[in-house]
């Protein structure tokens, strides 16, 4: 019994009852009636243990208690009912696992026990199961006690599904942005107002080969070594300006072009509150950019040199052609010795003009089938002459013949052979050696399988680094300074339109090796009995259309050598007019050979078509400069009996004549 004093200081005793921790309290001993099980409930809801206080049964939080070990509910309130949505009585047959989802239980369980051993005051966003199925969200305070002498928990329940479904609103929100963000290929960066990093996307990191924690806290300009702000800043100007900013810079430490651009990030009132900035690698956009200036460059040198060429290909013809002849009825040993030398000169010229129209004009190779035995010595020996460089040959017995353009792998063997001699500016050797070899399936060549003629190119040079190997073949690729970086890419493509392959193997202070693979051909054999083209005397008229005189005047003397008479016309129009005469007055021409090339007036590529109307089945001869032009390499698809490339000589005219009437 408790004693209190009195008045006079007496003291009295006072009824004893229990409260929540099961100890004696005053009215403990008095006896009440019993009342029916709902109303029992209601009590205990009301007044657990006899507690004559309101407070837990009023609270507007959920009230429940529940024991540590089982989880059995020993008492709840009337605000944990209504958030249930069941009736108290039916709450003190459960346990707390009946009260959330089944799926969440272990964590629930987890944090409960966790509550129970005081380690956590309260569990935040608890998932909690209604009567009726669905669910709400709560928070969960605790706090322990023992309840009839049995370790309880009280929770009190607070309702925060509307801050919850904020939450997963807001974080969905943040997931959909980073997602957005990160799936982004550019750079996308947000700033602050004092060019402090906040964030990169996924590809801004990968860019900078940094993370989130590395950059946390730099400015922009910190991560590609500066100690300010670029002098050309889009970020700065967005700064001042409030408004996007871009332009185009090309960040030096990272050695890359980039498009910068920059919008600001404003609040309601118009304030910045910070940037973000887009970059793209533009570095491959400004190569190729760099290139098509170049190639329009190259473009507008290749017209011009192409006319130059064409015009001085049909004057080398004209002189080549009269030396030719005077080479033919000369006598004089002396004489004739001049005559040689300036004739082999005048090849060389002939192979230098075609390659400035191949330049210009590009195109197939004009292939004839023959061995390239004595094309590798007289290519070596005219490339190198005059230099310190000498020149080894290891030609093999029984070469394959092969179907090339003389002119074309002329100028692929000078290429390699000039680079040999920059590589040994002190002079040396190179080594220039031919075979054949077979390859077969899968062999590192990557060439169809066959038979092929290998030639390969040695000097004793610098080598070329192992970086830049793989890139010599590239266009505009160089390490000279007065380089154009065409000529190994020349080189390249020419083989490659030969159905062949060039590759190469250097290692620095050794030298480099060049191996051209050429597709073999079977030998072309000689028409047995055939006469040879000087001793053949022939009559007939043939028609000659070109704008050049000089050109027109050669190919008729040549022509009037052997005994056809001429007839010359400067272009189409008027070839077609003789053409046209000549039948009507029963003359018709026994062929007719066409410039392709007529400025201001119709070329051979037109007139054809109109004389064969006429006549399908007279040849007809095309002769032209642009030996790469595809009506040369394939003149029976244009209408052409066959083609000549100029200059030509007297034979070369009579031969191809002769083969065909």
């Amino acid at each position: 019994m408790a004693e209190r004093k009195g008045k006079g200081g007496a003291k009295r005793r006072l009824p004893e009852t229990r409260n929540l921790a099961g100890t004696k309290s005053k009215d403990a001993g008095q006896k009440k009636p019993l009342k029916s099980d709902r109303a029992g409930a209601r009590d205990r809801c009301a007044s657990p243990c006899g507690l004559t206080l309101d407070v837990l049964a009023g609270a507007v939080e959920g009230v429940m208690i529940a024991e540590k070990e089982s989880k059995k509910i020993r008492y709840v309130n009337e605000s944990i009912c209504k958030m249930l949505g069941y009736d108290a009585e039916e709450l003190l047959k459960l346990t707390i696992r009946a009260i959330h989802p089944a799926q969440n239980l272990p964590d629930v369980l987890n944090d409960f026990d966790a509550q129970s051993r005081g380690e956590i005051p309260i569990a935040v966003s608890i998932p909690c199961l209604r009567k009726n199925g669905s669910v709400f969200w709560a928070d969960i305070s605790t706090v322990r006690l023992k309840f009839d002498r049995t370790p309880c928990i009280v929770g009190f329940f607070s309702d925060v599904s509307e801050r919850k479904a904020a939450r997963d609103a807001g974080e969905e929100a943040e997931a959909l942005f980073s997602s957005v963000f990160n799936t982004v290929p550019d750079i996308l960066g947000i700033q602050d107002i004092h060019h402090g990093i906040i964030r990169y996307n996924e590809s801004g990191y990968r860019f900078l080969n940094t993370d989130a924690e590395s950059v946390r806290g730099k400015k922009c300009y910190e991560l590609i070594g500066r100690d300010g702000p670029c002098d050309r800043c889009a970020t700065s100007e967005t700064y001042l300006t409030k408004k996007p900013a871009r332009l185009e810079k090309f960040v030096e430490s990272l050695g890359v072009w980039l498009d910068v651009r920059s919008y600001p990030i404003l609040d309601h009132d118009g304030n910045l509150k910070g940037i973000v900035e887009h970059l793209r690698d533009i570095t491959r956009e400004k190569r190729v950019e760099e290139e098509m200036v170049k190639s329009e460059k190259l473009a507008s040198l290749a017209i011009l040199s192409g006319g130059i060429a064409h015009d001085f290909n049909n004057l080398l013809g004209g002189i080549y052609g009269y030396l030719e002849m005077a080479r033919t009825a000369s006598q004089n040993p002396e004489v004739n010795g001049y005559l040689d030398s300036t004739l082999k000169t005048m090849n060389r010229a002939r192979g230098l003009t075609q390659q400035l129209l191949t330049f210009a004009k590009g195109g197939s190779p004009v292939r004839k089938t023959a061995s390239l035995d004595g094309f590798l010595r007289e290519t070596t020996t005219f490339a190198l002459s005059g230099s310190s460089i000498s020149c080894t040959l290891d030609i093999a017995d029984g070469l394959h013949a092969c179907a090339f353009d003389a002119n074309q792998m002329g100028q692929v063997i000078d290429n390699i052979l000039i680079n040999a001699q920059q590589a040994m500016p002190m002079g040396g050797t190179i080594f220039v050696s031919a075979g054949n070899v077979t390859i077969r399936e899968g062999d590192v060549h990557a060439l169809p399988a066959g038979r092929y003629v290998r030639i390969s190119i040695r000097d004793k040079g610098v080598g070329i680094p192992s970086e830049i190997l793989g890139r010599i073949f590239d266009p505009f690729f160089t390490t000279k300074q007065k380089g154009s970086g065409l000529g190994l890419a020349t080189s390249y493509s020419i083989v490659k339109q030969h159905n062949g392959r060039i590759e190469v193997e250097s290692e620095p202070g050794m030298g480099s090796t060049f191996h051209i693979f050429l597709p073999a051909s079977e030998p072309v054999a000689s028409a047995s009995g055939a006469k040879p083209a000087d001793a053949q005397q022939n009559t007939g008229r043939i028609l000659i259309m070109d704008d050049e005189e000089v050109v027109r005047g050669m190919i008729a003397a040549m022509l009037q050598h052997h005994g056809y008479d001429t007839v010359l016309a400067a272009e189409g129009t008027q070839a077609l007019r003789l053409f046209d005469e000549n039948i009507v007055n029963g003359t018709p021409f026994l062929a007719v050979i066409l410039d392709l090339t007529i400025r201001g007036g119709m070329g051979g590529k037109e007139t054809v078509l109109e004389i064969r109307k006429r006549d399908p089945d007279i040849p007809v001869f095309v002769a032209s400069g642009y030996a790469e032009d595809a009506v040369v390499s394939r003149p029976r698809e244009y209408g052409f009996t066959d083609s000549i490339a100029k200059p030509f000589t007297r034979k070369a005219l009579i031969e191809i004549l002769c083969k065909y009437l």
